[in-house]
């Protein structure tokens, strides 16, 4: 039977809950745990284990690019700020942070984990504690972790150094402990031996007790991902450093793609499916996402739950006007060009056609006038309801006590043929104009930006939009509050499983290996379908990658995405992200869009391909050699 595998504050919990008052009132009164008291028992094995786990790089609600993992500030300056889905509100500058100087944003250079883990599995093996079959298991879950360390490293430096046992320090040889880095490919190399190693000794489902723990196929669900980043680095990547970044040879991509769909058949023997538990297909897509219980979907959860660990996704991204007491709120604007991303329903282009002065126009070339701001997106992909607040669309906070709609307008027009005149735009959230009713023939006051408008402060949308995804909506099970976040975070959940395999096997048709494509395009299919998109015809690497863009948005892959295909410098360089502003017009009681460039432009050179070493790694080991570019 199909077990999902939930990680987080309960984990923890249970794991050191199996050690009693009694045992540490019987240890010896010493000043420090020894190595004894830790590895000499099953309950210290599986606390120690939970500390590993606690520092896995999941890049979750509280994962910040300039914070790191587990800060309460990680949903404000999130991934999607340094590639093309959102800009911040206040800061549309902050996207890379410091690249070329020390503590770049993204940074995780982890060999005092390392050390942890390698420390556990030279333990385990030496340990008499436990049935053979009991210490199979213990060892592959380390190996897991272990790989999943390296993975976190590898997709930001490339190579880097392999240290595969406990180091000890000898005072005659200290120099014994500078290791340098190793090519990259020698680094994947080393991840796919500890995930095949993992998955032939994970069990596939764990007891009640276990079933928050690494089981088969969240370390198959692991190794599909990292085998597509070596892939696309082996293909599409620059050979540099004597290989200490990139493949010598693109041909090598082959053998990972065939990893990664090695790794989907293993994932798929776990019996996952599609969340499509709600008839709605917006409704589905959006409850998905505060599923607290079984969801046939999820492969590998990073649990929260209040008060014990709880996260501020809510406070950083409710809608001004929907705020939680505390403030901030409206940090990620989601752009324009996230929004064009999604399909209509029957496949075909969501871009919008515009005018030379940018309006918004209809097929007949004239301005797109609508009765309702909805009426500009009808007929899409149902994921866009459900990822992103578009103006005018209905929402309640999650106290459930404010309901009404996003109120988004930039400013007050009149139109007379093609004519566009602008009355008033831009100002105080309060500014009104006084305008004739066309209809009534009556003075009245219209508010030229509405509740939730453009401009109205720092901490109101810039793009004309606000985000939807996690958010959660009406009735929360706890008073919201700061730190009161208790939506899961689904590091591993099927769609991305399926669309692993999928670019796998569009990737390898592009090198004349076609076997996988049939099934590659029914799993591609598979995900549209639960977004009520008509299948796509054939599998290409372009559908495949729109596919991601848009069923993954948010969850912190586009950032990474862009960066292993190579595209990031051509997708965000000298390149201003789009806003989408409303318009009233004031004498015809309809409303036109108009497409805008907001914030300062995106800037990615292409050595920021790879992350600048931070200078106090390179002075503990002056071999440590720093990547191109910096």
């Amino acid at each position: 039977m199909m077990k999902k595998i939930i990680y987080g504050a309960l984990a923890m919990t249970l794991t050191f809950g199996t050690i009693s008052c009694s045992d540490f009132l019987d240890l010896a009164p010493i000043n420090k745990i020894t190595e004894n008291d830790i590895f000499g028992s099953e309950a210290g094995i599986e606390a120690y284990m939970a500390t590993l786990y606690n520092r896995l790089p999941i890049e979750d609600f509280n994962y910040g690019s300039e914070s790191g993992f587990n800060n309460w500030v990680g949903g404000c300056f999130v991934p999607a700020l340094s590639c093309d889905e959102a800009i911040h509100c206040e800061f549309p500058h902050e996207i890379f942070g410091p690249a070329t100087e020390n503590n770049a944003w993204n940074q995780w250079w982890t060999y005092d984990n390392v050390r942890n883990v390698n420390q556990l599995i030279q333990e385990l093996k030496e340990s008499t504690l436990f049935a053979p079959e009991k210490q199979e298991e213990l060892l592959g879950e380390a190996y897991a972790i272990r790989a999943w360390y390296y993975f976190g490293m590898a997709k930001r430096y490339g190579g880097v150094p392999i240290i595969k046992v406990p180091q000890e320090y000898d005072d005659s040889n200290p120099s014994a402990l500078l290791v340098n880095r190793s090519t990259e490919e020698e680094t994947y190399e080393f991840i796919l031996e500890d995930l095949d190693n993992a998955i032939a000794m994970l069990p596939p489902t764990r007891s009640s007790r276990e079933k928050y723990r690494i089981n088969r196929y969240a370390a198959a669900a692991l190794k599909s991902r990292a085998m597509l980043y070596a892939a696309s680095i082996a293909k599409y990547g620059s050979y540099d450093k004597n290989g200490l970044v990139g493949f010598d040879d693109p041909s090598k991509a082959e053998k990972y793609y065939k990893e990664v769909i090695k790794a989907v058949d293993v994932v798929r023997e776990g019996g996952y499916s599609l969340y499509r538990g709600n008839a709605d297909k917006a409704k589905n897509y959006q409850e998905m996402f505060w599923i607290k219980g079984d969801c046939p979907e999820v492969i590998f959860v990073k649990k929260y739950e209040y008060p014990d660990k709880a996260h501020n996704w809510d406070l950083w991204n409710q809608p001004w006007g929907y705020r939680y007491p505390e403030g901030y709120g409206s940090r990620l604007s989601p752009t324009l060009d996230l929004i064009e991303a999604f399909p209509m329903a029957d496949g075909t282009s969501g871009e919008f056609e515009t005018n030379s002065s940018g309006w918004i126009v209809g097929d007949d070339g004239n301005i797109l006038e609508v009765k309702d701001r909805t009426d500009l997106f009808d007929g899409r992909d149902s994921r866009l309801y459900a990822t992103v607040l578009i103006p005018g669309a209905e929402w309640t906070n999650a106290k459930g006590d404010v309901s009404g709609i996003i109120d988004v307008k930039r400013g007050i027009v009149e139109m007379n043929g093609q004519n566009v005149t602008i009355l008033k735009e831009g100002g105080a959230f309060t500014d009104q104009i006084s305008y004739t009713d066309p209809e009534t023939q009556k003075d009245t006051s219209i508010y030229v930006i509405g509740a939730q408008g453009v401009g109205g402060n720092a901490e109101s949308t810039i793009t004309g939009l606000y985000i939807k995804k996690f958010l959660y909506e009406g009735n929360a099970t706890q008073d919201p509050k700061h730190t009161s976040g208790e939506q899961d975070w689904f590091e591993f959940r099927y769609a991305e499983i399926e669309l692993n395999y999928a670019e796998a096997a569009a990737e390898l048709a592009t090198m004349g290996v076609s076997d996988y494509v049939a099934n590659g395009l029914t799993y591609l299919n598979d995900v549209r379908d639960r977004a009520g998109v008509e299948d796509a015809p054939s599998l290409t690497v372009d559908v495949v990658r729109n596919e991601r863009q848009v069923e993954l948005m948010y969850e912190n892959h586009r950032f990474w995405d862009l960066k292993r295909w190579r595209q990031a410098d051509k997708v965000m360089n000298n390149k201003k992200m789009k806003g989408l502003y409303p318009y009233w017009v004031a004498n015809k009681k309809t409303w036109i869009f108009r497409k805008v460039e907001v914030g300062n432009a995106h800037d990615f050179k292409p050595y920021l391909y790879y992350i600048r070493i931070n200078d106090d790694q390179r002075k503990l080991n002056p071999g440590i050699e720093q990547n191109p570019g910096y």
